[in-house]
């Protein structure tokens, strides 16, 4: 439906509904108008016919006195000759009994009687004359009357009504349709706004000024929402951008570790490019991509019970390359709970803090621990859980001659002693045993687990036979050196590790002021056994 037709059909509608109403009440006044008409005629009708008695009532009273039907019936015909009379009665105490009526056929109406009294005034009852009053007469004057004032009514009300109309039409219903019409051509956003109406229209008026404020406001929401809706795409493009080609992988995983959804950097930074991002949703990421899953699991657990973000350096499982995990949990009342995560290669960050760890733990020169690095070995020996045998014995070693010959052939020399000192030192004792340089000359072998004291013994003189092997510097040029060794055993786990280095030292001193080249072991008394081996070895 077009405008035009919309705008024929609501006037249609509203000019049907008022001369409904008009009519309605002219019905309802027409009603009233005839009750009350009919009301008035019946009491006119009455006291015409009061007045008709009066006129008659005397000759009524010879007729009923001298008991004559002729007089009687002449009163009564009389009375049938006015029209608001439908039945006369005379009735006389000599035996006088008269009737005379109408022969229409209209519902019954009261009676009116007089009762006659001697014509010689003496106040004797001689009789009694009566009418019934002729409702059809009443019915016409009520009819008459009603449908005049009905007319007279209808005719206002319709006029009134029409009036009411045309004002409406002129006065609400243009201005409204008008109004209506520019409302409904403005599209949302638009700057076009309703134009002022012409004439007094203080309330339409208002209205429009109403509106147009709405409008206004509605302008600046639409263009704020634009703005927001334009500002929104471009950081959704931005972190999907980011989301696509970050050097991170980004990745949810669902309640039980399996993963929901990834970007593409992914399957590179866990080290399987071979995979689509799609062909890993849904596998325990776990188990996925990591050498050692329980440690992600144990992350996934930690990160649901913290209830924040929760981080570890973890190994991949196809390749000796390491990945550092940030995780959080993400749930809510209405979701199902989710951990978001990322990971980003740290394979060269953990190298070179390896290599830091080792430069620093080690020494450069012969590979071997610092002093430092022994300790924090020994003193976590010493404080674990070990068997009452296991048994911690500590050797310090010093090497003879190593001065006169870094003095006689130089630095390179010395060190060239010093390395393959280490390298013989290591290969006398096993690989869970340590072995440290002090600083120097000096060095620290640390057994673990020994089984006899005779053992110890037999380690001593074996380290003191390989040190003494010549040592090759030059293809023509060789050396030989000796060692003195202190030995302290830990006595039942009283002791602290800076008492058996003194112990040690002072076993060493021992040996080098007996004529060094041998081992010295701390007795639990208190005595230092010495024992030298000759150059030879015996």
């Amino acid at each position: 439906m077009n405008a035009g037709k919309k705008k024929r059909y609501l006037y249609h509608k509203l000019a049907k509904a008022v001369f409904g109403v008009a009519l309605l009440f002219s019905a309802c006044t027409s009603l009233l108008l005839f009750i009350t008409e009919f009301k008035r005629s019946s009491e006119k009708t009455v006291l015409m016919i009061n007045q008709l008695l009066d006129t008659v009532e005397n000759t009524a009273a010879v007729a009923a006195y001298s008991n004559n039907r002729s007089i009687g019936e002449d009163v009564l015909a009389g009375l049938l000759r006015n029209d608001i009379i439908h039945e006369a009665k005379l009735e006389g105490s000599a035996g006088l009994a008269l009737t005379q009526a109408r022969g229409t056929n209209v519902p019954r109406q009261a009676e009116i009687s007089r009762t006659l009294y001697s014509p010689f005034g003496d106040g004797e009852v001689i009789g009694r004359l009566s009418a019934t009053p002729e409702a059809q007469y009443n019915l016409l004057e009520a009819r008459h009357s009603a449908l005049f004032s009905a007319l007279n009514s209808s005719a206002l009300i319709g006029l009134t009504a029409l009036i009411v109309l045309l004002m409406v039409r002129s006065l609400l219903s243009r201005p409204l349709m008008k109004v209506s019409d520019t409302l409904h051509a403005i599209k949302a956003g638009e700057q076009e706004r309703l134009e002022p109406l012409p004439g007094n229209h203080d309330e339409l008026s208002q209205l429009v000024e109403d509106i147009n404020g709405l409008l206004e406001t509605l302008q600046e929401k639409f263009k704020s929402e634009h703005a927001l809706r334009k500002e929104i795409e471009t950081i959704e493009q931005q972190l999907r951008t980011i989301f696509e080609t970050t050097s991170a992988g980004i990745f949810v995983l669902d309640e039980a570790g399996r993963l929901k959804t990834a970007n593409p950097t992914l399957s590179k930074v866990i080290a399987l490019e071979q995979s689509s991002t799609e062909a890993l949703l849904g596998r325990d990421f776990a188990d996925l991509a990591f050498a050692d899953p329980d440690r992600l699991r144990e992350l996934i657990r930690l990160a649901e019970e913290r209830k924040q973000t929760v981080a570890r350096d973890l190994r991949l499982k196809n390749l000796d390359n390491w990945v550092h995990c940030l995780l959080s949990l993400q749930s809510s009342a209405l979701t199902e709970k989710n951990f978001e995560g990322v990971v980003y290669d740290i394979t060269e960050r953990v190298a070179a803090e390896t290599s830091v760890r080792h430069e620093a733990d080690h020494d450069s020169l012969t590979g071997l621990l610092r002093r430092q690095a022994a300790d924090r070995k020994l003193i976590s020996l010493m404080r674990g859980q070990r068997n009452r045998d296991d048994t911690l014995v500590l050797c310090l070693l010093d090497l003879d001659r190593f001065k006169e010959i870094n003095d006689t052939h130089g630095h390179d020399a010395g060190d060239r002693v010093l390395i393959e000192a280490a390298e013989r030192f290591q290969n006398c004792v096993r690989a869970s045993d340590i072995v440290a340089r002090l600083g120097g000359d000096e060095f620290l072998i640390a057994l673990v687990n020994c089984a006899s004291l005779e053992h110890i013994r037999q380690i001593a003189r074996d380290i003191v036979t390989a040190i003494g092997r010549p040592i090759q510097l030059k293809p023509q040029l060789s050396v030989e050196v000796g060692v003195s060794i202190g030995i302290c055993l830990e006595q039942d786990g009283e002791q602290s590790l800076e008492t058996m280095y003194k112990a040690a030292d002072q076993a060493m001193y021992e040996v080098k002021r007996q004529g060094r080249n041998g081992f010295a072991i701390l007795r639990e008394d208190g005595t230092i056994a010495v024992e030298t081996i000759a150059a030879n070895g015996q």
